[in-house]
Parts: C-alpha cells; structure tokens; sequence
C-alpha cells in the first residue's frame, strides 16, 4: 500500500509539472445555424419545369479552439460540419456517416518578441481589402501573412499562399513541372483622423501544367470561362495574373459614412488575355432606428473579341451582395448565389441597391431590407470557350428583395427568418421568378 501511495505520489508530481511547464489556455469559439427552406425556380427559372426540391433543412456548425500561451502566441484548430437532412449517411436516421468533419483552419499566430510583428501560417483565411467581399481574392487558404504597424497612421502586411501543387514528389519528371497556383500580394493601409485608405498589389503565376480539367484556370467562379476548353488539355504555356486595387473609408461626416473599392487587373497567357476593371460605392447614414446605405458596383464584362476579354481575373472571388446578386445570407450555410446564372452576373454587372439594416422598434426584434437591380456587362455577342452566349449580357437585368426577421432570444441565441424575390427579366431566356423563405436558429458561442 505505502508502495502505491509513493508511486501516486511521484505521478501527481510530475502531472503538476508537466501542467505548470504547459500553461496553455484553450478558448472555444463558434457558431451553428440550423434551418428550413421552402423555395420556387430557385435555380432555373422556369415554372414549367418541375423543382427537385422545393424543401430542405441544412446547418452548419463551426468550432474554433485557440489554444493560447500567451498575448504573443497561440495555435488556432477551425472545424466545420455542413449537414442537409436526409442527405447522406451523415445526416439520416443513424446519423453516423464518416469523412463529415472539415478542417477549414489550422495556422500558428504570433508576435516576433518585442515588437508588434505579427505572423500567420498555416490554413487560414485570407483576403483582400473590400466593401462587399473582394472579387480577386477572399478565400479560406495554405498561407503566410506577415503584418507590422509602421506607425499609427501607416502598417504593411505581406503575404503567400499557394491554391495549387500538382506534385510534391520533387522528382519533376517531363511534365510534371510547372504544375503550380501560387499568389502573393502586399497591402499598406493608411489610417488618418476621418479617413483611411489600404491599396494593395496582388501576383499570380500559373503553371503550364496546372490540372484543367477542374476548372482551375478559371478567371471566374463558374467553368465557362477557362483560358482553353477542357476539351483541349493543358495550356500551352504559363500565365500570370496581376491586379492593383484600394479600398477606402470616409468616416469625418460621421453618421454619414462613405466607403469605396477600385481594381484593375490583367491575365495574360499565349492562349488568352483578360483586362478588366471593378468599382464599388456605399454611402451609409446611421439613424437611431436603422442604417441605410445606398451602393452601387460595376465589373467590366466579356469583349466580343475571342481573343482578348475585358473580365476582371479572379483567383478565388468571395464577392457578393444579395442570395441571388453574389450569395450573401443572414445564414452561414451558403455563400454561392441561389441564381442559375452565377457568375455571368456576378463579376459582369452593374448594380445598385439600397439597403435598411438593423431596422428596430421593438426590443429585440430587428429587420433588414435590401432592395437591388442589376444588369449585365457582358457584349451581347460575345461566346464563352464553348461558344455559347454568356446568359447575363447587356440585353439582360433583373430586379432583387431581400428581407431579414431577427429575434434574439437570449444574448447569442437568434430566430432568423428570410423572404427573398428574384424577377429576371431575360432577352433570350426563361425568366418566371423565383422566391425563398427560411426558418431557423443561430447560436454564437
């Protein structure tokens, strides 16, 4: 007995040490949504045409687990579970399908000691300066950010990531070099008493070998604009995206705030050449019963030159205004448009809208209203790579309502509901509406 007392003994010892060498705070963070939706021609447009599914009910959970040794340094762990009721073996009577849980963050964060340089690396997201999300880059991403005030006005941040490596064997046989997506970019924000503004520099290469049978050269979010049809294999040569854009802030007439992006962009391969430009303007007045902010924004379509288009180059676009108008939801579940058309309206289009946020005259309850039209960019005789006209061009508008019921029923516990309308109005296409409504809870933790 006195045997096994001693070796308990020497066991908690060295479990106290091991404890107090290790002090590292874990914090939990999160969010889980869960709801149902009833919807009508949400993607085709076209009532003779029977929907596969006019009802659904998804969630999504999100945990992150910041394990903190200090001020200057902690470890972050991000996972994702998507479920659609019914779906799948994850999510029917049983509920006990594998391969379900997303690592979508795992990057180290930490400050150089005695100064305020920060980095990031590992998976983590990333993005450009934007109002409405940035249509170049705004993605989840294997990346390293390193960022610095220079003073307190002026701050750099520098940084890396890689969408694509198609092989990590370094043997680099015949063909199987230069099969690489990597982009760096640099942005310097500039903060003053009323206004601030952050330019920025982004670079893309793209190598000749990149796999483009997935759409991986894209210069949208949909694959009807790759540089050559899948059809014909791989590309020729290498190619390089640039892009130059700013993001500003005018804040010195406060409540009325005004905020505005302008990129410029160019691709260009042996194949394939793209130029292409983008703007966004909001005005914001904050009253004491809602904010309402009037916004427009513009994205340079297709050329009818086959040869050369005037798109904007995406790498990983996280654009968007509406569910319909770019997939921007009160719910976390979904980011892509509902709209069948995608990125035909979303990165070439002129849009402008108003919208209510936060309208409330009972404790609790608030509401959100967003009204938007938009029209297409696009030459209405310009092909995409398979030759089909592009099915948003300038022949073609359609009109957006969007309205958001929330209920707080505790601090971080909200009832959501959404209505939306969608009313195109095609040249040369169906064009009956299409509606949605959710029911739902949303926890943050």
């Amino acid at each position: 007995m006195k045997r096994f007392a001693l070796v308990a003994l020497v066991a908690a010892l060295l479990f106290s040490m091991v404890t107090s060498a290790s002090a590292t705070e874990l914090k939990v963070r999160g969010n889980i949504d869960v709801y149902g939706m009833w919807s009508a021609n949400l993607k085709d447009f076209d009532s003779d045409k029977a929907d596969g599914d006019n009802y659904t009910t998804n969630q999504r959970m999100r945990t992150y687990f910041d394990y903190v040794a200090s001020e200057n340094l902690k470890a972050v762990l991000g996972l994702e579970i998507d479920n659609d009721w019914g779906a799948d073996s994850a999510s029917d009577w049983g509920t006990d399908g594998k391969g379900n849980i997303e690592v979508k963050h795992a990057y180290l964060d930490f400050n150089f000691p005695d100064t305020q340089v920060n980095v990031k690396a590992g998976l983590q997201y990333v993005a450009l300066p934007s109002i409405f999300g940035n249509p170049v880059f705004e993605d989840d991403a294997a990346a390293i950010v390193v960022s610095a005030p220079v003073n307190d006005m002026f701050a750099v941040a520098v940084g890396y990531t890689r969408g694509i490596d198609g092989s990590t064997s370094f043997s680099a046989g015949e063909g199987e070099d230069k099969d690489d997506k990597d982009m760096a970019f640099i942005a310097a924000p500039v903060t003053l008493d009323g206004f601030s503004i952050a330019p920025y520099f982004g670079y893309a290469w793209i190598g000749e070998n990149v796999d483009n049978t997935a759409a991986y050269w894209t210069i949208n979010s949909t694959a009807d604009n790759v540089l050559v049809p899948a059809s014909e294999g791989d590309l020729t040569d290498d190619a390089t995206v640039w892009v130059l854009g700013a993001n500003a802030e005018l804040t010195m007439f406060d409540p009325l705030t005004f905020a505005a992006d302008l990129i410029y962009g160019e691709l260009e391969n042996d194949d394939y050449e793209t130029k292409g430009w983008y703007g966004a303007l909001a005005a914001s007045y904050k009253m004491d019963i809602m904010t309402a902010t009037l916004f427009t924004t513009y994205f340079s379509g297709a050329d009818e030159d086959g040869d050369e288009d005037n798109y904007l180059p995406t790498l990983s676009e996280g654009w968007g205004l509406t569910p319909y108008i770019g997939g921007v939801r009160a719910f976390s579940t979904s980011w892509d448009t509902f709209s069948g058309i995608d990125a035909d309206m979303n990165l070439a289009s002129w849009v402008v809208g108003l919208k209510l946020a936060k309208i409330q005259f009972i404790d609790k309850l608030s509401h959100d209203l967003t009204i938007a039209y938009a029209m297409g960019t696009n030459d209405e005789d310009a092909t995409n790579a398979d030759g089909d006209h592009y099915a948003f061009d300038e022949e073609d508008s359609a009109w957006e309502v969007y309205f958001v019921n929330k209920y707080m029923i505790y601090e971080n516990l909200a009832a959501i509901n959404e209505l939306g309308f969608f009313a195109p109005e095609f040249d040369d296409a169906e064009e009956d509406n299409s509606y949605f409504a959710t029911v739902g809870f949303q926890y943050k933790f």
